[in-house]
């Protein structure tokens, strides 16, 4: 598990502490045993339609992909026994012989000087946004 989803349900945890359970419900057994309402009702509240939670699954693996890591890691922690079921994450993927061509470009424009390393954008102080 992510630090981040550790610390999510770490404080969850603790603020449920009395009741013992991460996700409480006043259902029978005392906790979340099937999340379908709560999702509808996080959907509602958020203004979002058409997000299923299997998509969580797929955003964080196409995510996985774009930062470099591994199909057989992904794989594994999807829980999937097939190197083919992961493979569909990495056509949802850009072009990464493309994507391989760009950084050697950029990386040898940048150490002969041509390109800068970043962009830098002074702020102004004191100015509030609405």
């Amino acid at each position: 598990m992510s630090s981040a989803a550790i610390e999510v349900l770490q404080a969850r945890a603790e603020a449920n502490g009395a009741q013992g359970w991460v996700f409480p419900s006043t259902g029978k057994t005392g906790h979340l045993v099937e999340p379908k309402k709560g999702w509808a009702r996080l959907l509602e509240r958020a203004g979002i339609e058409d997000l299923r939670i299997h998509d969580l699954r797929r955003t964080l693996a196409s995510f996985q992909i774009d930062a470099g890591v591994s199909l057989a890691v992904i794989g594994k922690g999807l829980g999937h026994h097939s190197q083919q079921t992961t493979a569909v994450y990495a056509r949802l993927a850009q072009d990464p012989v493309s994507d391989a061509w760009q950084k050697g470009t950029d990386a040898i424009l940048v150490a002969a000087g041509v390109k800068p390393t970043a962009a830098v954008v002074s702020l102004k102080k004191g100015r509030k946004h609405a």
